[in-house]
């Protein structure tokens, strides 16, 4: 069975590489694995709209948290609303200057994307917000910095399986796994 990779000519362009190691059995589990993508991505949305739908109709007729039975079953469904706010950050670090700072929470995502920014910051407290990361566990031990004999029996090692296959959205194919 033939199956196709994308990858990057010199030019910068994508090209379809034909891949023939893949085993059958393998390309009709990534097809299945695809299809069910498809299906659950279907599932949230309908969800998503049954929750809005359910919330809207039961909005000032019951308790925010309502213990019913439907066909016999007892249920409790507790509903309302969410509100999400979405900030536009330029305008407002333009319009309130240096008073920006008084809106400002710490934020985990921010923090994460800049990491080696913020590092230097956090050093002097990096023992109590820091996580060992095995990279740089490795690293250590290969720098020199600590011997491996000081990690024997301070960490466990879990391996679980990992698969990720997504939709390229750009040319319909998938790619990777």
């Amino acid at each position: 069975m033939q199956t196709e990779m994308q990858s990057q000519n010199p030019d910068g362009q994508r090209e379809t590489v034909p891949d023939t190691a893949m085993p059958a059995e393998t390309a009709a589990a990534i097809r299945r694995y695809i299809e069910i993508q498809r299906e659950m991505a279907r599932l949230e949305q309908e969800k998503e709209d049954l929750r809005n739908l359910i919330a809207k109709e039961l909005d000032g007729q019951v308790p925010a948290s309502w213990r019913p039975t439907l066909d016999t079953k007892p249920l409790v469904i507790m509903h309302g609303f969410r509100t999400t706010v979405k900030y536009d950050e330029d305008i407002l670090r333009e319009r309130l200057g240096g008073r920006y700072r008084e809106i400002l929470e710490i934020d985990g995502t921010k923090i994460r994307k800049n990491r080696e920014l913020v590092r230097p910051l956090l050093e002097s407290i990096l023992d109590q917000v820091g996580t060992p990361q095995a990279s740089r566990v490795e690293s250590a031990i290969r720098s020199g910095a600590v011997t491996a004999d000081e990690f024997r029996g301070a960490f466990k090692k879990t391996t679980t399986p990992f698969v990720s296959i997504r939709i390229d959205a750009a040319s319909g194919t998938s790619t990777g796994v």
